[in-house]
């Protein structure tokens, strides 16, 4: 199945070259270019309220703090941005001109910029993030603003406001037993599949990408042992893989395994689609990106399936944890980790959207991530093991072998990162990879002014991207 990206454009003026591609209604003074998902359609009349994770009509369901929405007024647009941000909404304005944009896509900035008057430039510097983007005068929304552009007195007149960081609650973590804490994050990621299961329509499988790892096999486990119709999918890569733990889990669970097999050029042809869903070219975002875009991708799960993943324990469980010498630098490691998510989009739902698939992250609901928070460094982090308590409370429902598993990050599982590391220098004959993502961003951005949102052809967007790199890089050493 090809991917079609789902978005909305909230402006004051007019953008001809979004026409072709979205509904357009003129709701009072605002222009709202809108493409969602199949079956969801605008109201008619506003004020009404987009969700930006599913970009349809906020059913009111979610959690206001932990979700980011956008109202519309017939003379004013608010956008509501989570605490956690995954799913990016971005701004740009021409003052002078008193013209603005709110949008969801980054690759729509070359249809929407010009309609404001504006140039489409990306920044000068090696990894950009000029306001939170690659592409000059455009912004990224941070978390946990509210931004309204009303109409007032013959002129556009924003004002932002901040709120409350909950992140800066969990400074003084208080779940100081392994065995306990790791109990109520178990409870907490069960309750948070039950959550999924009851509100997807009855009948539905479910998947999960399941490595050698725990946070994954967790998933699995407490999916499984719901009784859900779940089959486990494990990917291999020419550099290696994690099937023959997977299956040692699956055995004890008494389920098939799924085994994907990609190769290398399914992967690398992947990284023109990782780098347009994301909107950034940093690589540990784009690598640790690079199976679930292959998996996608290449349709190596069916898409009538319920993907759960265990995204996000590595983050919340200090999971990759830096060597530290007090129990404050770790807490703060945690941290941070979660506050860098809230500008990678590496959690947004742009390409299950883009594909038609429901994707669920456990780890990442918010009553799952506020007992890890709450939980102490000294219960995550023990005689040398990472995930302690986590493993500690599945040591109990799976066997020792499994549960204590040496951690493997999902971008070095299967060898994926050292291998792609391999192949691009032997591509560009650098060793930038950032430098490979950016130009792929370049390559994305040059077809997206020409109605071309979705990489038709990715081997020509990595090409373009390698000859781009060749052209300004030294050769490596070697």
């Amino acid at each position: 199945m090809a991917p079609l990206s789902k978005w909305c454009v909230v402006t004051n003026t007019t953008a001809p070259d979004l026409a072709g591609s979205a509904v357009h209604a003129e709701l009072g003074a605002l222009h709202v270019y809108h493409r969602g998902p199949a079956g969801t359609a605008l109201p008619a009349d506003p004020p009404f309220v987009l969700d930006v994770a599913t970009l349809a009509p906020e059913s009111g369901s979610r959690d206001p703090v932990m979700s980011t929405t956008v109202r519309i007024d017939p003379d004013a647009v608010t956008v509501r941005v989570s605490a956690l941000n995954e799913n990016p909404v971005y701004y740009a304005a021409n003052r002078m001109r008193g013209l603005f944009a709110y949008f969801t896509d980054l690759l729509l900035a070359p249809l929407v910029l010009p309609a404001l008057g504006l140039p489409v430039a990306l920044t000068d510097t090696a990894i950009g993030h000029e306001r939170g983007t690659l592409l000059r005068g455009v912004s990224r929304l941070p978390d946990g603003i509210v931004a309204r552009t009303c109409y007032n007195a013959g002129r556009w007149l924003t004002d932002v406001a901040d709120s409350h960081d909950p992140l800066g609650d969990f400074s003084d973590p208080h779940r100081d037993d392994p065995l306990d804490a790791g109990e109520a994050q178990l409870d907490a990621l069960a309750a948070e599949i039950r959550r999924i299961d009851a509100t997807t329509p009855e009948g539905t499988g479910y998947a999960t990408l399941l490595s050698g790892g725990i946070d994954s096999g967790t998933v699995t486990h407490l999916a499984a042992t719901a009784g859900l119709p779940v089959t486990p999918y494990s990917v291999a890569t020419p550099w290696g893989d994690e099937l023959a733990d997977a299956a040692e889990l699956c055995a004890e669970l008494g389920i098939g395994l799924e085994a994907v097999r990609l190769t290398e050029d399914d992967i690398i042809a992947s990284i023109p689609e990782a780098v347009r869903w994301l909107g950034v070219c940093e690589p540990e975002v784009v690598e640790v990106a690079l199976t679930a875009t292959s998996v996608q991708r290449l349709g190596a799960v069916p898409a009538d399936r319920v993907l759960l993943t265990g995204y996000g324990s590595d983050l919340i469980n200090a999971g990759l944890y830096r060597p530290f010498d007090h129990r404050d630098d770790l807490i703060d490691q945690v941290l941070s980790a979660v506050d860098r998510t809230r500008r990678s989009n590496e959690l947004s739902n742009r390409m299950p959207l883009a594909y038609g698939t429901r994707v669920h992250h456990p780890f990442w609901a918010w009553p799952v991530m506020r007992v890890a928070l709450e939980t102490t460094p000294e219960c995550k982090v023990r005689e040398g093991r990472e995930k302690y308590h986590l493993r500690t409370a599945m040591s109990r429902r799976v066997p020792e072998p499994i549960a204590w598993r040496k951690k493997i990050a999902v971008h070095h599982g299967g060898g994926l990162q050292d291998g792609v590391t391999r192949r691009l220098e032997k591509e560009t004959g650098s060793t930038d990879r950032q430098a490979v993502y950016r130009a792929c961003f370049t390559e994305l951005l040059d077809r997206a002014a020409q109605g071309e949102l979705e990489p038709r052809d990715p081997w020509a967007i990595f090409e373009g991207a390698v000859r781009r790199v060749r052209d300004v890089s030294p050769p490596a050493r070697g």
